[in-house]
C-alpha cells in the first residue's frame, strides 16, 4: 500500500508488492519502517487524544476547586481535532514508511493485501511484529510526553485508559462495537483500494498518503464516536498493552465487558470485505487497457506502468 517511491523509477505512492529481494535483511528493513510509521500515527493520534482528555479532566478539577461551572470550559481539542490529527498522523507515517515498506501501518491492511496477493504471506508476521511494537512506542513516549498531567490527575481507570486504546460507549454492545468497527475498517480499505487503483481515475501519486489520511479523519468524523475507531489491531493492542504494564492494570482488557479483541479481528473482517466488494465490483469491470491507446478521462487513467 502506500509507496513514496518505488527503487525501480516509478514514483507512485501505495504499492503493495515488495520490489526487492525476500531474505530476512529485507524483512527486517520493512518491519522497521513499518515500526516506525506507525510509532508516528500513535504518537500524533494518542498524543492529540490524550491532549484533548488531560485538558478537560484539569479543567473539571479546576472547576471544583473554584467551584464555578464555567471553569470548565477551555478544553485544548475535541472531536474534530482528534479526528483530523490521526487523518495528520496516518499521513506523516505513510510518507516516512512508505518507501522502505509501502506503509501499510495496519495488521488489517497487511492481511488483506496478502489475501489479495498484494504481498507476500512470508513478510506479515514481520510487518505485523512491526506495527504492533511501534504502536508499543508510540504510547510510551505519548506517557512520557503527558506523565507529569497523569501524576496531577492521578486517574487510572477507563478515562485515561481511553486515551491509548479504545473502548465503546455505555450504550454499545459487544456485537454493535463489531458491527461498528467492520463498517468503518470496510470503507476504510474500500478507500484504499480505489485511491490506489490505477485504472480508476487514481490520485496523483505524491497526494495519495494525505488522500487517505483524510479517508481517516472522515471516518472518524462519522463513525468513530461509538468505539473510538480503531480500525487498527495493533494500533490499539500495542497501546493497550502498554497500559497493562504502566499503571492501569488488568482492567484494561476487561473494560467494555472484555472489549479488547474486537478492534483485533474486526478491522480485518472488515478489511477483507471493503476490499473484496472493490474487487469484484468496480475493478474487474474496468475496460481492457491497450497499450499506446490513451484512455478516456471519463472511465480510467492511463496507466502508470
Amino acid at each position: 500500500m502506500y509507496k513514496v517511491n518505488d527503487n525501480g523509477g516509478d514514483d507512485s505512492v501505495i504499492d503493495s508488492i515488495p520490489e526487492t529481494r525476500n531474505d530476512m535483511q529485507d524483512k527486517l528493513r520493512k518491519a522497521f519502517a513499518e515500526g516506525l510509521g506507525t510509532m508516528i500515527l500513535v504518537l500524533i493520534g494518542d498524543g492529540v487524544v490524550c491532549q484533548t482528555v488531560i485538558s478537560q479532566q484539569m479543567e473539571i478539577l479546576n472547576a471544583k476547586v473554584t467551584n464555578n461551572p464555567l471553569d470548565a470550559t477551555a478544553f485544548a481539542g475535541d472531536w474534530m481535532s482528534i479526528s483530523v490529527g490521526f487523518g495528520i498522523a496516518l499521513m506523516l507515517g505513510i510518507y516516512v514508511s512508505g518507501g522502505v515498506s509501502g506503509g501499510h501501518l495496519n495488521p488489517a491492511v497487511t492481511i488483506t493485501m496478502a489475501v489479495f496477493k498484494k504481498l507476500d504471506w512470508a513478510y506479515v508476521p514481520f510487518y505485523i511484529g512491526g506495527q504492533t511494537f511501534g504502536a508499543f512506542l508510540g504510547a510510551c513516549f505519548v506517557y512520557l510526553g503527558y506523565r507529569p498531567a497523569f501524576k496531577y490527575l492521578d486517574i487510572w481507570d477507563q478515562t485515561t485508559a481511553g486515551i491509548f486504546a479504545t473502548y465503546p460507549k455505555a450504550h454499545m454492545t459487544l456485537t454493535e462495537g463489531f458491527v461498528d468497527e467492520i463498517v468503518g475498517s470496510f470503507l476504510l480499505l474500500l478507500g484504499i483500494f480505489a485511491i490506489t487503483d490505477k485504472r480508476n481515475n487514481p490520485a496523483d501519486a505524491g497526494s495519495r498518503p494525505a488522500i487517505i489520511g483524510m479517508l481517516l479523519a472522515g471516518i472518524a468524523m462519522s463513525f468513530g464516536y461509538n468505539t473510538g475507531f480503531a480500525l487498527n489491531p495493533a494500533r490499539d493492542f500495542g497501546p493497550r498493552f502498554f497500559t497493562l504494564i504502566a499503571g492501569w492494570g488488568g482492567d484494561v482488557f476487561v473494560y467494555g465487558n472484555g472489549y479488547f479483541w474486537v478492534p483485533i479481528f474486526a478491522p480485518i473482517i472488515g478489511g477483507l470485505a471493503g476490499a473484496f466488494v472493490y474487487t469484484n465490483c468496480i475493478e474487474r469491470f474496468h475496460p481492457q487497457y491497450v497499450p499506446g491507446m490513451r484512455p478516456s478521462s471519463s472511465t480510467i487513467v492511463e496507466d502508470e506502468a
